[in-house]
């Protein structure tokens, strides 16, 4: 996680959880996070290769110069950046733990902006892990002066490893554990 907004949106993810797997959709409170929401999104998994955006978060529709809400996250991507990115967003949700990415998101004339794609796993209203918490984070340096994005490139991977939990009640009690022993032992 390179950028502080991927940064805070992981540690406000990690304590809304509250040592289960992953927070419910409804742990999230969109005013916890006024200064994420425009890069933010939410998505749906309807099945492995459709990922359905549920809410999406003004700086990313302008950046695509388009409106996100009901569209296939999975559309961003071809070939076998696609093929990864399933891969990643499925790992995020099965194991359930925070998954990231970093591509390059271009538009038609060539210009490219580095972004980081953090995926955090929500559980839903039945208590299954299908919804996905994303941010969509432009890293400094170029832009694309206007030009809307219509691919990404992915870079670099970091899938889901799971989370240690957030409550340590035995890690004391781990640390300090003393071998044991039999009575022959020398």
């Amino acid at each position: 996680m390179r950028h502080e907004n991927t940064k805070t949106l992981f540690a406000y993810w990690d304590a809304r959880r509250l040592g289960r797997s992953a927070p419910t959709r409804g742990d999230i409170a969109p005013r916890d996070l006024a200064g994420l929401l425009s890069h933010l999104f939410i998505l749906r998994r309807m099945d492995r290769d459709h990922h359905i955006f549920r809410l999406a978060g003004t700086s990313l529709c302008q950046m695509h110069a388009r409106e996100f809400k009901d569209q296939n996250f999975l559309g961003l991507w071809r070939g076998h950046d696609r093929q990864h990115m399933t891969a990643l967003l499925e790992g995020a949700m099965s194991v359930p733990a925070p998954a990231c990415a970093l591509a390059d998101a271009a538009s038609l004339d060539g210009r490219s902006v580095e972004v980081e794609i953090a995926l955090l796993p929500l559980r839903g209203p039945e208590g299954w892990v299908d919804r996905c918490l994303g941010l969509y984070q432009p890293l400094q340096g170029r832009s694309l002066d206007g030009r809307p994005a219509v691919r990404h490139i992915l870079k670099e991977l970091r899938p889901a490893v799971e989370p240690e939990s957030s409550v340590q009640v035995f890690k004391g009690l781990r640390e300090g554990r003393v071998p044991a022993r039999a009575a022959n032992d020398g």
